[in-house]
């Protein structure tokens, strides 16, 4: 839920925006879904500037990354030339910009420059692509990831689990589950739990090795397949996992005060010697902890 502060912000830049466009463009911003996608640009754009991880959101996987694509294809839909589309963008940028001048008593800040500049750069990429290939986004694994996080869905993780269990029983290795179970008063799929499992995959995500396989396998349970890895190893890692995920979602506002977090893990060779059977060990592991036993 973004701050009231916020969207008063948000409101200020999507004014200036909306100013800033000849007739044409007024006119294709009256379906609201241009201002619509615009306002939750500007969104990320304010939280990247307060949050590190939310630079996530802007990569290929992330959320608002798929808006801008999405924009990009209604502009090709509806024959926008591309030299107003790049013009749009630099409007969209020039405006960001301008807010962040006009604000009293803001040191400079190279790092979140930095980081900024990453965001429209992706912003650019995103929206450019996608007006040429007709595509949100040009991820081919983009079929196997879930919407809300951008992280691998079940039938990717339970695929690369088989491949994974294969490959450790033919080196003689190990190779654990862990699952996470994040609690809250949220309706599931509603915009407020999404927007949490967002937060969640951007701590997990950061937090990951390159050869782990994260995933998000059901509305609030997320997997890591975490090869070479022994079962207590395992253990200790979730721990850590769970507290790194708990420290962001405080900082993030009350709005996170009651989530909970429950972890199991399921290990080749130690508890079983298929997929299948690791992953059911996992979640047995996750009951256990769930019942407090």
């Amino acid at each position: 839920m973004v701050p009231f502060s916020e969207k008063q912000n948000l409101k200020t830049m999507v004014k200036a925006y909306v100013q800033g466009l000849d007739e044409e463009g007024l006119e294709m911003l009256a379906d609201g879904e241009t201002e619509l996608a615009v306002e939750s640009i500007y969104e990320g754009l304010l939280a990247c500037v307060e949050d590190e991880l939310y630079l996530q959101e802007f990569l290929p996987f992330g959320a608002t990354y798929r808006v801008a694509g999405e924009l990009g294809v209604r502009r090709r839909r509806d024959s926008v030339p591309i030299e107003k589309v790049m013009r749009e963008h630099i409007l969209l940028r020039d405006v960001f910009w301008d807010f962040r001048r006009a604000r009293a008593g803001r040191e400079h800040d190279f790092p979140t420059e930095k980081r900024v500049c990453q965001c429209m750069n992706s912003l650019l990429e995103a929206t450019v692509r996608a007006y040429q290939t007709r595509e949100p986004t040009v991820d081919v694994l983009d079929p196997l990831r879930d919407n809300a996080t951008g992280v691998f869905n079940s039938l990717y993780f339970m695929t690369r689990l088989e491949e994974e269990v294969k490959r450790s029983e033919r080196y003689l290795r190990d190779v654990t589950v862990v699952l996470l179970h994040i609690n809250s008063q949220f309706e599931p799929e509603s915009a407020d739990e999404s927007e949490l499992m967002r937060a969640v995959a951007r701590v997990l995500r950061r937090n990951s090795r390159a050869s782990d396989i994260l995933a998000r396998i059901e509305n609030g349970k997320f997997a890591i397949l975490v090869p070479e890895t022994r079962a207590q190893d395992a253990v200790f890692a979730a721990e850590r996992l769970r507290m790194q995920v708990m420290e962001y979602l405080s900082g993030l506002g009350d709005l996170y005060a009651e989530v909970d977090i429950e972890i199991g893990t399921g290990s080749y060779p130690e508890q079983g010697e298929d997929g299948e059977v690791v992953f059911q060990e996992a979640i047995e592991s996750l009951m256990r902890e769930e019942h407090g036993s």
